[in-house]
């Protein structure tokens, strides 16, 4: 059944956002080689299972480790182990497998006991199945299985939120994702993950501007009375874990914490995909669809490439020669600049984003309309904005000055603290317990204080720097949660890293 459309106080709608990527998906190939983080998604960095000189196969499982929490990882190629070495991925050192692919075979091994009739499996069979394909390893909390794949075993779980909001300036294509026999897909995926945890409610969120396709996927979920159809503003930061679980489930979230610490599974579209596909088809974690977006590209469009791809190969090609572009990672306002080209996918990629690089000043910028550019400013002229497309570049229009007190940082927190108040504080060094008292570890630095700023303050990178010195001083902000949560799996979460 689909519920009326709900939200949050505070956040921002983007609107119109110029290179979005089109409703079109192409085949990267085969890469020359391909370099296999040991680490990827959720869980510890798993053990080695290969050595230099061996022949692997695309979907054979070379890292594993069933001690600690953690999901098998694949070859994603046919070929030969070229390498293995440690590299700096993501500020934090790995075992690298480097492997020279072979380029003529483009299949891959079928996960053991796979069954397109995937309902006369058991429920072990199934968990068994998502963990040794890797996709129990996908997004921040992992699928619960009986193999240690998540901090919770499935009986653990109490609800499971399936998101498609939408609500970054750049999004992968619902449509696409969907297309065809895709939505019931997404059906069975879902079915699967409530025959593993059939003691938790399941909502299935998705932007309620997709009204055509909210219809139909309706049409097929009416008949399963667990899954409840739930239309959300695509209000950012909508997607965030800490969002969707006040919204949907009218619960506090435990700042700092998992989801799966109070018993909530969340996973995107494109995750639960995977899960059918693993169980159905057979089909390890061995490739991607990855966004590309941004005004930096020819054309903005989705590509599936396989785990491993450097991400040069990927970008490069298609960037606008004309242009001089930032590339960033999966968000346009939280997302890491990437400087290393020659770096891999992992099966945590979902969007890579072109801006061009802009610091040049405009004559006369304060006269201009600017009709492109997105705007918070409470102006007549503001007002008639969203009728024209924005677009994107690195350029602050404008320097730093004195905050003006205007709250609109504090009017689009979504976690209802005072941004401007706190970077007053950390400015002048009082780091002591009065930032706990403000709440500054209920940030969860989604980055709109940043945004919204006239005063172009980077409130944000404040906000961190508050966070790490009082975490240097010993407070310990756990003292603010654990007492107001029965919480799950803690030991094992603080154990765990996610990349």
């Amino acid at each position: 059944m689909i519920k009326r459309s709900k939200t949050f106080k505070g956040g921002y709608i983007f609107q119109r956002y110029l290179s979005n990527p089109l409703d079109t998906l192409l085949e990267q190939g085969i890469p020359e080689k391909v370099i296999i983080p040991l680490a990827q998604g959720f869980g510890s960095e798993v053990k080695l299972l290969v050595k230099k000189g061996d022949k692997v196969s695309a979907g054979q499982i070379i890292g594993r480790d069933d001690e600690n929490v953690s999901s098998p990882v694949h070859s994603s190629v046919f070929g030969t182990v070229e390498e293995i070495k440690r590299m700096n991925y993501f500020k934090r050192e790995l075992e690298m497998v480097v492997i020279r692919a072979d380029k003529t075979q483009k299949d891959y091994l079928r996960v053991e006991g796979f069954n397109p009739d995937w309902a006369k499996l058991r429920q072990e069979e199934l968990e068994k199945i998502l963990y040794l394909s890797g996709v129990t390893a996908l997004d921040r909390e992992g699928i619960p299985t009986r193999f240690k794949s998540s901090v919770i075993p499935p009986s653990g779980v109490e609800n499971i939120i399936v998101h498609g909001v939408g609500s970054e300036p750049y999004n992968i294509s619902l449509e696409l994702l969907l297309n065809g026999k895709k939505i019931l897909n997404l059906i069975d995926g879902l079915r699967i993950l409530n025959t593993i945890m059939p003691g938790a409610n399941m909502y299935l969120a998705l932007n309620s501007r997709k009204q055509k396709l909210l219809e139909e996927i309706n049409k097929i979920a009416v008949k399963y009375k667990w899954l409840k159809v739930v239309p959300l503003e695509p209000k950012y930061p909508q997607g965030y874990d800490e969002m969707l679980i006040p919204t949907l489930l009218n619960q506090r979230f435990p700042y700092g914490y998992s989801a799966a610490n109070i018993g909530v599974v969340v996973l995107n579209i494109q995750a639960v995909l995977s899960v059918y596909e693993a169980v159905c088809e057979g089909k390890p974690l061995i490739e991607r669809i990855i966004a590309l977006c941004g005004p930096g590209l020819k054309e903005p469009l989705h590509v599936k490439a396989r785990i491993g791809t450097p991400l040069g190969e990927i970008i490069t090609p298609r960037l606008n020669e004309k242009l001089k572009s930032r590339i960033v990672l999966n968000s346009l306002m939280t997302g890491v600049k990437l400087n290393d080209l020659t770096l891999p996918i992992s099966r945590t990629f979902s969007h890579l984003i072109a801006i061009p690089e802009g610091d040049k000043r405009e004559f006369l910028a304060f006269m201009r309309p600017g009709l492109r550019q997105q705007s918070y400013s409470h102006t007549f002229a503001s007002s008639l904005l969203p009728f024209f497309n924005k677009t994107a570049d690195t350029n602050l229009h404008g320097e730093e000055r004195p905050c003006i007190s205007c709250s609109y940082c504090e009017e689009v927190c979504p976690v209802g603290i005072i941004p401007h108040l706190l970077s007053k504080y950390i400015k002048r060094n009082m780091i002591d317990e009065t930032l706990m008292n403000y709440n500054i570890f209920n940030c969860i630095e989604c980055g709109l204080c940043t945004f919204v700023c006239p005063s172009k303050i980077p409130l944000l990178q404040h906000l961190k720097e508050g966070k790490d010195k009082l975490t240097m001083q010993g407070c310990d902000h756990a003292q603010c949660i654990l007492p107001y949560f029965d919480m799950k799996g803690i030991e094992e979460y603080r154990g765990v890293t996610k990349l």
